[in-house]
């Protein structure tokens, strides 16, 4: 207190300035329509944008949760869409009918850590066998296909990235239907290779590739990439096709895990199968 008190003491002067200045400027807007309509504009242009920067700031500091409750959205919406469903009687198109299942859900994850540069690479999942995961899960994001999950804990999944030289997917040009298999050489982090598309086969630069959905893993036209380069393979009747990925595995930040409710019976099926042959 008597520091404050020394401290107006010396600038009394100086306070008394500005309090006189500051009741001459009151009276000047209070008693002239011209200058209290210029500082009435002035005060609320500066009010504006400062609220508008404070709005900014609240609106990015909430950009996490805008982004979790998308990409919920974006998983409810893939397990809705007709790929995703099964039908009872595959010639009857009538959407949700109760002749039609849902056979593929989708769940979403944050990737939590990743790598793009190895000859393995590997992603990291906040979600693990609590909330459903299982290993042999496919990977997507919004964009395209990202991987397949390969180890679950009770709250982390490790994906096998589609850059990695174990991962082979089943693939198909979506023009033609015709169908190879997905690998990656380990050079380029945006490019992967589709083989034994026979080379009688009508392809072009830019055609899309998308997924098979035979296995069981990934549904149906899941989009992969398109062809960025190709060239006949001599001495044989297959194509060596290059792919530019749609996926920038260096932004995957949010990707869904998908559920496929009649998996086992594919498998039980085809076991069978392979038993009798034998």
């Amino acid at each position: 207190m008597r520091n404050l008190i020394q401290f107006i003491w010396r600038q009394h002067f100086t306070l008394l300035f500005f309090g006189l200045q500051f009741i001459a400027f009151f009276l000047l807007v209070q008693n002239n329509s011209f200058q209290r309509a210029n500082f009435l504009g002035f005060a609320n242009e500066v009010s504006g944008g400062a609220f508008e920067a404070i709005a900014e700031a609240k609106d990015y500091l909430s950009l996490k949760q805008v982004n979790e409750n998308l990409a919920e959205e974006i998983g409810r919406l893939k397990s809705n869409e007709q790929e995703a469903h099964f039908g009872l009687t595959p010639w009857v198109k009538v959407i949700n009918d109760s002749l039609y299942r849902t056979q593929y859900e989708y769940t979403k994850a944050r990737v939590v850590n990743s790598t793009v540069s190895q000859r393995n690479n590997y992603l990291t999942l906040n979600q693990g066998s609590v909330n459903g995961f299982q290993p042999e899960m496919g990977v997507v994001c919004n964009e395209g296909i990202v991987g397949i999950i390969k180890n679950v804990s009770q709250h982390y999944s490790s994906v096998i990235s589609v850059l990695h030289s174990r991962t082979q997917v089943s693939a198909k040009l979506k023009s033609s239907d015709y169908f190879g298999v997905l690998t990656w050489d380990g050079k380029k982090a945006d490019k992967v290779q589709l083989s034994d598309i026979p080379s009688h086969v009508k392809i072009a630069i830019g055609d899309t590739v998308v997924t098979r959905g035979s296995g069981g893993v990934f549904p149906r036209n899941v989009l992969i990439g398109t062809i960025a380069d190709y060239k006949s393979i001599k001495g044989t009747d297959f194509y060596k096709i290059n792919l530019s990925l749609v996926v920038d595995f260096r932004k995957v930040s949010y990707v869904f895990a998908i559920t496929n409710a009649m998996i086992e019976e594919q498998k039980e099926v085809e076991l069978n199968q392979t038993q009798e042959d034998d």
